[in-house]
């Protein structure tokens, strides 16, 4: 269907097409949000150990985001090192410091014993929750998502700096 008939405005213009699409965006974002904060919260993914783990995520300001710097150097098949996660968290060396421990802790992630640098990956228990944790975020929820996911690159088309023909692609 052509969104330029959902238009409340009846116009072909492009920037129309794009405050409907940003509206819609808006709209879809706050609700989303607030679906994975809640699914965070009820942490039905995880039993046990991993449930006290998800739970200390939840509440620390900095362990969640330290915890995606250690997965994303996983699943790049590199380690991760203090100083990536001072950089990117903007946190002092202790702060990064005591996550590591922490996640050491809950056996988390694991040290590259073959390096005098402080180095180290995601264990394939961490990798597990994360793999659940994905799963319940994005199967099965429907139409609604893969509507969102598809108005967000019809926007970023429209949105592209030096123009775009998507809405002579369209007609």
């Amino acid at each position: 269907m052509n969104i330029q008939t959902k238009l409340p405005c009846g116009s072909n213009q492009l920037e129309c097409v794009e405050a409907y699409l940003f509206e819609k965006i808006k709209r879809v974002i706050c609700d989303r949000e607030i679906e994975i904060f809640q699914m965070q919260n009820e942490n039905k993914y995880t039993t046990g150990k991993d449930s006290e783990f998800v739970n200390w995520l939840n509440e620390s300001t900095y362990a969640r985001c330290f915890s995606r710097i250690v997965l994303r150097a996983t699943l790049e098949d590199r380690w991760a090192s203090i100083t990536e996660v001072t950089t990117t968290l903007r946190c002092n060396d202790k702060t990064a410091r005591n996550l590591y421990q922490k996640f050491m802790d809950y056996e988390m992630i694991t040290r590259d014993k073959n390096s005098e640098k402080l180095l180290f990956k995601a264990t394939p228990r961490a990798v597990g929750i994360f793999d659940r944790y994905c799963e319940l975020l994005y199967t099965n929820r429907g139409e609604v998502l893969s509507d969102h996911l598809t108005d967000v690159l019809q926007y970023s088309k429209l949105t592209r700096k030096g123009g775009s023909d998507y809405h002579e692609k369209r007609e």
